[in-house]
């Protein structure tokens, strides 16, 4: 990967941050968001690191400090507050609907071109990012371009996000550890793909299936033949909703967007609150199950 000064240079001009951040605000249950994190963590050892999700409010104590949020961006009305209570702002991130969002929002620098994590060493340290940071890139963006890459990420999200456990990985270990793993792994996306039902949703009839556990994964295998694709799960009283659609598919990331979540082109999400007694959400626009009836004998 070749680190580009000019790039760099043009994100010092979009805000001049001064000092080191006092909090880091980062995409939590991501190995891209934690990839952020650990990044500037390596660089800001005494800063407090606080995981945020779509759909929860910002950490309450952000008046006069120093916030990076990386990975992740709130809506404008959230961002435009939060810049006027902090001692200093700044978004690094690379979603394009976020990038729609805050167009022209002083405090917040996008490049769909690199990850999160990629972003942030960049910014952080002003160097190329190392071999971590480059795989984790490789998947987030969905390239797959770097030798062993399914191997070392399918490794990767075996362990815990853990600054320290992070800082000890070696490339030739993850890689060793995640041949095992890649077989289970890719076993397993097939027995759950092969759970999905049809559901109708934005007018046209596509998969969906339950999971918490390899998203993205499920979607590759299941969208192909559909305009997308959806993976769902329940979690802290709410519903998360992921899409997924091939390189010619649907833009997800404004079908998400449309609901308050976002993300990319063809990777996307949102999330709506169950119902107080944890029973599915009543919101007509939201997945309809389509009964498949086997013909009459």
């Amino acid at each position: 990967m070749v680190f580009s000064p000019t790039m760099m240079n043009v994100l010092s001009s979009v805000h001049p941050f001064q000092g080191s951040p006092d909090i880091v605000l980062y995409h939590a249950d991501c190995s891209d968001g934690f990839g952020a994190a650990w990044a500037l963590w390596k660089k800001f050892p005494n800063a407090r690191f606080v995981p945020v999700k779509h759909g929860q409010p910002p950490p309450p104590d952000l008046k006069d400090q120093r916030v990076v949020i990386v990975d992740f961006s709130y809506s404008r009305p959230t961002l435009e507050a939060m810049a006027s209570e902090a001692k200093d702002l700044l978004i690094l991130d690379h979603h394009i609907t976020a990038e729609r969002t805050l167009k022209d929002f002083p405090f917040a620098y996008f490049d769909q071109t690199k990850s999160g994590a990629v972003l942030s060493w960049e910014w952080a340290h002003r160097t190329a990012a190392p071999w971590l940071l480059q795989y984790i890139q490789d998947k987030d963006l969905w390239t797959w371009g770097l030798p062993g890459s399914r191997e070392i990420n399918a490794a990767l999200a075996s362990y815990p996000f853990d600054f320290v456990v992070w800082d000890r990985f070696t490339q030739s270990a993850l890689e060793q550890e995640g041949r095992a793993i890649l077989r289970y792994e890719q076993e397993l996306v097939g027995k759950l793909a092969a759970q999905a039902t049809m559901v109708e949703f934005q007018g046209v009839v596509v998969p969906s299936v339950q999971s918490a556990i390899l998203t993205s994964q499920i979607g590759e295998r299941l969208s192909p033949d559909h305009p997308f694709c959806m993976i769902w799960h329940d979690r802290d009283g709410r519903r998360y909703f992921s899409m997924r659609s091939r390189d010619d598919g649907t833009d997800v990331g404004t079908i998400a967007a449309s609901f308050g979540g976002g993300g990319h082109t063809h990777a996307a999400g949102f999330s709506v609150p169950l119902q107080d007694d944890g029973t599915p959400p009543t919101d007509p626009r939201l997945p309809r199950a389509i009964i498949l009836r086997r013909p009459t004998p």
